[in-house]
């Protein structure tokens, strides 16, 4: 069994998705995976204008939906490779670790932070991306560092991604990158260093109100935005989240976009009982829930930096060989590969 994308123009009757298509302005899904084609849902794919899609070969329409849904979710893998492009040189990377580090165990130690620090490390990693010519939403996972530093420091490098390609001034990308490296502090107060494995319902729901305690105390030095993108980063777009249960725009738009580089992630990484997803299938997870737990438009703009194939993901292609994605094109369906 493979899958082959294919024209929707040329696509026939009685063949099968090979995953589920979406509706690219609207994130709704139009087909689930595992559906036989006819003529009534090629005409909608057609007005909905989807130029391309995931076509599963070598099997029979006669097998049910729910069978092949599973028969193909088991069948395509993907991985990051390590020598795959990253989106951080590694020696930048690894300075980030071991200042976060620094800064994150003097909070743990002695409730007090290293202003002047954490500034230097959010710039530095502020500059290393706007220098970048192309998007690359590739992170460095191979280093003994534990899950929470690389988790802040990843979360930091994804959210400036984002917001530089919002078009956000330098100013305010530095800030988002702030509050992403202090986002899960109060988890580092309540847990240490285990922070996010296995985090209990009650710490996981107090903790950005105990980080941004913390960071009030640092007021005169720390932007408001920066405290109120820690205490905000657990709402959600349909106000279902917590602490306070904003809803929609009037979540503060560094909390928005910190949820997304979060999440994305924590879907990603390798954590002692949990084997992270596939950068695809993250992805995938991200835009089903834009809406309710994500902003659309900051979902949106996560897409453009990775396109539909984020990097590392492993592809079939037309001619039956596979390969990996090293980055994104014009055209989100037809990456660099």
């Amino acid at each position: 069994m493979g899958i082959l994308w294919k024209r929707v123009d040329e696509v026939k009757s009685g063949e099968i998705l090979a995953d589920d298509v979406y509706d690219g302005r609207t994130f709704v899904v139009l087909l689930r995976k595992g559906t036989i084609l006819d003529d009534n849902n090629i005409e909608l794919l057609k007005k909905r204008k989807v130029l391309r899609v995931p076509i599963l070969i070598g099997e029979r329409s006669e097998e049910p939906s729910d069978t092949l849904a599973l028969r193909v979710e088991e069948k395509i893998t993907e991985y990051i490779l390590p020598d795959v492009p990253t989106m951080i040189d590694e020696r930048v990377y690894k300075e980030a670790l071991e200042d976060v580090r620094d800064i994150v165990r003097k909070i743990m130690e002695l409730e007090a932070l290293d202003v002047e620090k954490f500034r230097n490390v959010s710039n530095k990693l502020v500059v290393e991306i706007m220098k970048k010519d192309e998007r690359i939403v590739n992170l460095l996972r191979k280093h003994a560092t534990g899950f929470l530093y690389k988790h802040l420091v990843n979360t930091g490098a994804l959210a400036s991604f984002i917001a530089h390609e919002m078009g956000m001034p330098r100013h305010i990308i530095a800030i988002t990158c702030r509050a992403a490296l202090l986002h899960d502090i109060g988890l580092s107060l309540l847990k240490g260093e285990e922070s996010g494995v296995e985090e209990e319902k009650g710490e996981l729901k107090v903790h950005p109100v105990v980080g941004s305690y913390l960071l009030k105390k640092y007021s005169d030095e720390l932007e408001r935005e920066v405290i109120d993108g820690v205490l905000h980063h657990h709402e959600r777009f349909d106000g279902k989240g917590f602490p306070i249960g904003l809803k929609g725009k009037r979540i503060p738009v560094i909390s928005r976009i910190l949820q997304v580089a979060d999440a994305y992630d924590t879907l990603t990484s390798d954590i002692p009982g949990y084997q992270g997803m596939p950068p695809y299938y993250a992805l995938k997870w991200i835009v089903e829930h834009a809406g309710r737990i994500f902003d659309p438009d900051i979902v949106s703009s996560f897409l453009r930096i990775t396109g539909v194939y984020p990097t590392g993901t492993k592809v079939l292609l037309t001619d039956g060989r596979t390969g990996v994605v090293l980055g994104r094109s014009e055209k989100y369906l037809c990456p660099i590969v």
